[in-house]
């Protein structure tokens, strides 16, 4: 019994190191790109803030997400982000090729959606990014990328690695 018991431990943790390194191969090959000179391009959000992402994101870590109102992932996702915007975190979100400023603005509501949204009706600031799939989270400190991640992420993930890059940098 002693001899399964320790099989299908070790098992377990070879599976679950494995995966660990897959999903940060995967993370790494889709990571985003800040694009130059983006952190002092002004912006105004869907609730009618003007800010520029180096002012949004001094001294503190501020979650850059990309979503759509098409993605399914993002279904999941998005009342994470909201949770950790109900906390204080400080969220920009990106609205991917989701419509109209008033169509993405109706979901959100629809949606008890609170963080703030920059519209990308045509998909420009995330080609700026080089998202190549959505969601994709990055967690911005004094206008830098501090981390990124893609997919699925639950609220302690994020909220582990906001705190990694708020002591950290």
């Amino acid at each position: 019994m002693h001899k399964r018991m320790v099989y299908w431990l070790k098992q377990i943790v070879q599976t679950v190191i494995i995966l660990a390194v897959v999903a940060v191969a995967v993370d790494w090959w889709r990571q985003p790109v800040q694009p130059v000179g983006f952190t002092q391009t002004p912006w105004q959000t869907l609730q009618g803030e003007r800010w520029t992402l180096a002012e949004f994101s001094s001294n503190r870590p501020v979650v850059v997400y990309f979503w759509g109102s098409w993605c399914g992932i993002c279904r999941y996702t998005s009342p994470v982000v909201e949770k950790l915007h109900q906390a204080g975190v400080p969220v920009m979100g990106v609205a991917l090729r989701s419509g109209s400023a008033d169509e993405v603005a109706a979901y959100m509501r629809g949606h008890d959606y609170d963080f703030d949204t920059l519209n990308d009706a045509d998909g420009k600031i995330a080609a700026q990014w080089q998202v190549a799939v959505t969601p994709t989270i990055a967690v911005i400190k004094n206008g830098n990328m501090v981390h990124h991640t893609t997919g699925l992420s639950s609220y302690w993930g994020l909220r582990s690695r906001i705190w990694l890059a708020d002591w950290l940098y």
